[in-house]
C-alpha cells in the first residue's frame, strides 16, 4: 500500500521564514528592490519518498522578472532541486512553481527557498510539500538496540544498560534510521507533523521507551507540561493507543504563554509561547480518533493536582519546561503518583537558554531527591524509585 504526506503552508504561517520581503494581506510580497533570500523553511522532516515542493503565486500581485527557487536539507547541506521563476514557466493556470525531488534516506531540516537578485516582484500565497513515501521497513525489535559492556541491573536507582543501549543506539548506531522507517513511529510522527519542536532524535527516544520499557512498568498515565501547539502529546497518544491501551496521555498548559518568570535565571518572558488556538487543536485531535488524549488549560498550579487526583497514577512524565517555577510545580505535583520505576524525561536542561530549568533539575530531582540520569542523550531522563 502506497504512503502519502502533504503540507500546506500558508503566507501567514511562521513556519514561513522571510527575510528580502514582507507580509501583507495574506501574501508575501517580493518588489523589486528585494535582493537576497525572500523566504524560507519550514525546517520540516521528511522520510524516504518522491516530493514535490510547489510555491503558489497571487493573481492579484502579477510576476514579473525573474528569481529561483531551490530545496535543501540537513541545515542547507544538501542540496535537492531548483529551479528558475519566471513568468514563461509557470504552470497552466499562471499560479505556481514546482521542484521535484527525492530521497532515499530520512531528511532532516527540509527547506524551501526563494532567492531573488533584484527586479523581481510577486506575491506569495502559499507552499505545498507532498510526496509519495518508500515502503516501510519492517518494525524496530528490541534486539535492533546495540549491545553495551554494561550490567543489566539496577544501580543507584536507574538501569544504565537499558539507557545506555537507546542513547548510544541513538547518537553512534544508526538505529535511528531504522526508527525512522518504523510503521508505527511513522503513523506517530505524521500525526504530529509540524505541531511538535521536539528534535528528531528526541522523539525516537519516547517511541523506544513506550514500546519496550513502558509496558513493564505498573499500570500508569502520561502526562506532559508545556505542550505548546500539542504535536508531543499527540505523538505520544498514538504510541500509547498502540502499545499502552487504557493509558491516557495529559498535555498541561496556559495555551496562553508563559506566566510571570524569575529574571534571575530565566531567559523567557511572560507571554512566551502564546498563540495557540486550543480548540483547533482539540478538533484536529477528535479526527484523528485520539480519545485517550485530554489537553488541561491553565496554570500547572491551579489544574495538575485535582487533575492528577482524578487520573490516578503516572508511568512517564515528559516536563517540557524552559523556567523554573514550571518545572518546580510539575515535578512536585507528579511525584505524589509517579509509579515505582516511572520515568521522568526532561529536554529544556540542555538548551542555551534555559538554564532555569537546568537549575530546578539539579535542585529538585539530583540534590533534592538524590536521582541519577539514566540517560542523557538525547534528553535527560531519569527514574522513579
Amino acid at each position: 500500500m502506497t504512503r502519502s504526506l502533504f503540507y500546506r503552508f500558508s503566507a501567514s504561517d511562521p513556519y514561513m521564514r522571510i527575510s528580502a520581503s514582507r507580509r501583507t494581506d495574506n501574501t508575501i510580497r517580493v518588489n523589486d528592490g528585494d535582493v537576497g533570500v525572500a523566504i524560507y523553511g519550514p525546517y520540516i522532516p521528511l522520510p524516504p519518498g518522491t516530493y514535490r515542493a510547489t510555491l503558489k503565486f497571487s493573481h492579484e500581485h502579477p510576476l514579473y522578472g525573474t528569481a529561483t527557487i531551490d530545496v535543501c536539507a540537513n541545515q542547507g547541506r544538501t542540496a535537492l532541486g531548483q529551479e528558475l521563476i519566471c513568468s514563461d514557466r509557470l504552470t497552466r493556470n499562471g499560479t505556481a512553481i514546482a521542484v521535484d525531488f527525492a530521497c532515499s534516506e530520512t531528511l532532516t531540516d527540509v527547506e524551501v527557498r526563494l532567492t531573488s537578485g533584484g527586479g523581481f516582484t510577486a506575491g506569495i500565497e502559499e507552499l505545498e510539500i507532498a510526496g509519495e513515501l518508500m515502503p516501510l521497513f519492517s518494525s524496530v525489535e528490541l534486539s535492533d538496540l546495540p549491545c553495551v559492556q554494561i550490567e543489566n541491573t539496577l544501580s543507584r536507582r536507574r538501569n544504565l544498560y537499558d539507557g545506555s543501549r537507546r542513547g548510544i543506539g541513538l547518537q553512534f548506531s544508526g538505529l535511528a534510521k531504522k526508527i525512522l522507517r518504523d510503521p508505527d513511529y511513522c503513523e506517530a510522527r505524521d500525526l504530529a507533523g509540524t505541531r511538535t519542536i521536539l528534535g528528531e532524535l528526541n522523539l525516537c527516544n519516547f517511541f523506544l521507551i513506550f514500546k519496550f520499557y513502558l509496558p513493564h512498568l505498573p499500570e500508569g498515565h502520561i502526562v506532559e507540561f508545556g505542550s505548546y501547539h500539542g504535536g508531543g502529546v499527540i505523538f505520544m497518544a498514538a504510541l500509547a493507543r498502540k502499545y499502552l491501551p487504557g493509558r491516557k496521555v495529559i498535555g498541561f498548559d496556559t495555551f496562553t504563554g508563559m506566566p510571570p518568570t524569575d529574571s534571575r535565571v530565566d531567559h523567557h518572558q511572560a507571554g512566551s509561547f502564546a498563540g495557540v488556538d486550543l480548540e483547533e487543536l482539540r478538533q484536529y485531535t477528535s479526527r484523528l480518533g485520539l480519545d485517550n488524549l485530554e489537553f488541561v488549560q491553565g496554570n500547572f498550579s491551579d489544574t495538575a493536582g485535582p487533575t492528577l487526583q482524578r487520573m490516578g497514577p503516572v508511568a512517564l512524565a515528559h516536563i517540557d519546561c524552559d523556567i523554573r517555577s514550571a518545572i518546580e510545580c510539575a515535578y512536585n505535583t507528579t511525584k505524589p503518583h509517579m509509579v515505582s520505576g516511572g520515568y521522568w524525561i526532561l529536554d529544556d536542561p540542555m538548551v542555551s537558554d534555559c538554564l532555569g530549568a537546568a537549575e530546578a533539575m539539579e535542585d529538585l530531582i539530583i540534590r533534592g531527591d538524590g536521582l541519577n540520569s539514566e540517560q542523557v542523550f538525547p534528553h535527560y531522563v531519569f527514574r522513579q524509585p
